[in-house]
């Protein structure tokens, strides 16, 4: 058996994975991961009530918080994640800030949807900014008094 092949086969592929990184192509930066505009509540969603809009708006800030506090990979962590990436079409790295950018505004319409019904709602600043480990979030604004017609 020959393995000469296999070996110069082995170090073809490696050799590719190193330079594939610099021809993946860019979407243009930071500017692409903002969100097009406000989000629009589905109907669906204006069904849901106080208690489930506060659960969703829970999991997604449970799901962002702490950005700062999240432990960045090792360069070389980065650099396989990236010949990775390219190899494989994926960019968890981005995929990951667009989730982000694409979170924040339906965070901000489902907060307004519970001003609306006159449920108690978030600071959705201060909870973004705790540690990831810090207690699950709960609505730190109290519910305005409703107006009689």
């Amino acid at each position: 058996m020959r393995h000469v092949p296999h070996r110069a086969l082995v170090l073809l592929l490696l050799a590719g994975s190193i330079a594939l990184p610099g021809c993946a192509g860019s979407t243009g930066g930071e500017a692409a991961l903002l969100p097009s505009g406000p989000y629009t509540l589905t109907p669906e969603e204006m069904a849901l009530d106080c208690r489930k809009l506060t659960g969703r708006l829970q999991v997604r800030l449970l799901a962002l918080r702490g950005e700062e506090y999240k432990v960045q990979p090792s360069s070389a962590a980065q650099s396989m994640r990236s010949a990775t990436s390219a190899a494989l079409g994926t960019d968890t790295a981005k995929n990951a800030a667009q989730r982000a950018a694409n979170d924040r505004p339906i965070l901000d319409a489902y907060n307004r949807r519970l001003v609306d019904l006159g449920c108690p709602s978030f600071d959705i600043e201060k909870e973004l900014k705790a540690r990831p480990s810090a207690p699950t979030p709960y609505p730190s604004i109290p519910a305005r008094p409703k107006r009689a017609s």
